[in-house]
């Protein structure tokens, strides 16, 4: 009798643990990767991008694309014969002007018309007669002309102070300039020539922001605002970026040092406030390492900061405790070399890479949805 009653309560538990086994703790199905997708509009390697009004503008080494697509064939403007041999910086992206420089002269033309007759030629010497060069920045592919939404443009240039004085710190060129009819014309001009140091130094960083440019120069950073008024921001070594409404500075004693600080401010750049100091036991070494490389790898994407390291991207996680990098998934990128990272109409993360090792992944630029952009390597 007793075993007859335990059979049903038997079959019982066990159609429970069936029916749970199957449903409740079933194995979530794994999500398929999303492929880094070549565009084919590029067939050179870029330097950076940058979408200005909803419209995307790329460069090359010689090459400006304005109003580029990454889906059919591009125009391009060529600007070969304004450039100097062994041309190391990259050129500026604005939806107004292009600027080159070649040996003593700073040359502007209107965007999309690469040509001679109408081109502004700036010789250095009418302006300094002091002149001697161009400052180049220490990292390839970093900004040496700065030109902002408003027709700005910032240029660093070597001359003594005054005659026979001799100057630590890289002279400016700014300028403010529009394009009136066809041609750009210079509506204000300074030349800005502090001196914060007494010992040589060279330029470290070059960004330029909405309301501001910043330069990194020898272990100090500088502002420059749109009225060409050069401030002294940070005692040290900084590496900043937008995010929303915040400008976001990392800053060291040295590109690898510890403590690492932190700061946040308001478009303008500045008053920076204090928001995080982090020791080596909540930074590790290498994260370290890959915040203070030389080279302006930060970057903004839908409100989060991004980091880019050969064919590697990184998310940047940051709390009141520690700062660390995640890696995300590069499948498609594997072989190249990450120039920028930006997004496209708020819904496609595009990447430029450039194209100098015959053996690697080569070519312009790739693409991916956003909505697939964080996941994890």
């Amino acid at each position: 009798m007793k075993s007859s009653t335990r059979f049903p309560i038997l079959l019982i538990f066990i159609g429970i643990f069936s029916f749970f086994s199957c449903s409740t703790f079933e194995t979530p199905k794994e999500e398929v990767a999303v492929f880094w997708k070549q565009s084919l509009s590029f067939q050179e390697g870029l330097t950076h991008a940058k979408e200005i009004n909803g419209k995307l503008y790329t460069a090359s080494k010689t090459r400006i694309y304005s109003e580029a697509t990454l889906f059919g064939i591009n125009k391009h403007s060529d600007l070969s014969a304004f450039l100097p041999d062994n041309f190391l910086y990259r050129l500026p992206i604005s939806d107004q002007l292009m600027a080159t420089i070649n040996s003593d002269e700073l040359i502007l033309l209107p965007i999309g018309k690469p040509f001679e007759e109408d081109a502004l030629v700036i010789k250095m010497k009418d302006l300094d007669q002091g002149f001697y060069d161009f400052k180049q920045i220490v990292s390839g592919y970093g900004d040496q002309i700065g030109i902002d939404s408003k027709g700005h443009v910032l240029v660093p240039y070597g001359a003594p102070k005054s005659p026979g004085v001799s100057k630590y710190t890289p002279n400016f060129l700014w300028l403010k300039t529009a394009v009136i009819d066809g041609k750009v014309e210079i509506l204000e001009q300074k030349l800005i020539k502090e001196e914060f140091f007494d010992d040589w130094v060279t330029i470290n960083g070059f960004k330029v922001f909405e309301n501001f440019m910043r330069v990194t120069i020898g272990n100090k950073t500088f502002d420059f605002d749109q009225s060409g008024n050069m401030e002294l921001r940070f005692e040290f070594y900084t590496k900043s970026v937008q995010v929303g409404n915040d400008i976001i500075t990392f800053e060291g004693d040295g590109w690898e040092t510890f403590p690492l600080k932190v700061y946040k401010s308001d478009l303008s750049g500045k008053n920076p406030e204090l928001i995080g100091t982090y020791n080596s036991g909540q930074v590790s070494n290498e994260d370290r390492r890959r915040i203070g490389i030389t080279f302006d790898n930060l970057s903004s994407i839908n409100d989060t900061i991004v980091l880019i390291e050969g064919e590697s991207i990184f998310r940047l996680s940051m709390n009141d405790k520690t700062i660390k990098l995640f890696p995300l998934d590069n499948v498609g990128l594997i072989g190249t070399n990450i120039t920028s990272i930006s997004l496209l109409d708020d819904s496609t993360v595009f990447v430029t890479t450039n194209c100098e090792a015959r053996d690697k992944n080569c070519g312009g630029g790739y693409y991916k949805p956003l909505d697939k952009f964080l996941t994890p390597r």
